[in-house]
């Protein structure tokens, strides 16, 4: 069975700057697909300092699934 992405690289890393944006300022983005789940990792940078920063994004609905 072929997984469907219904939103691309592109998007779903849009969907992760765009919530990490609200606390943190984002740089340095990597997107990579696994068994139908969109993973973003971010550097952050926010008052308490430099972190990475994972968001899951479900690939055919574009809803975060979790923060680490």
């Amino acid at each position: 069975m072929t997984l469907q992405k219904k939103i691309d690289s592109y998007t779903a890393e849009e969907i992760a700057r765009t919530f990490l944006a609200q606390y943190h300022s984002v740089f340095g983005t990597k997107t990579r697909f696994e068994d139908g789940i969109w993973l973003v990792e971010a550097k952050t940078l926010s008052s308490s300092g430099a972190s990475v920063k994972k968001v899951r994004i479900e690939s055919k609905t574009g809803r975060i699934i979790k923060v680490e």
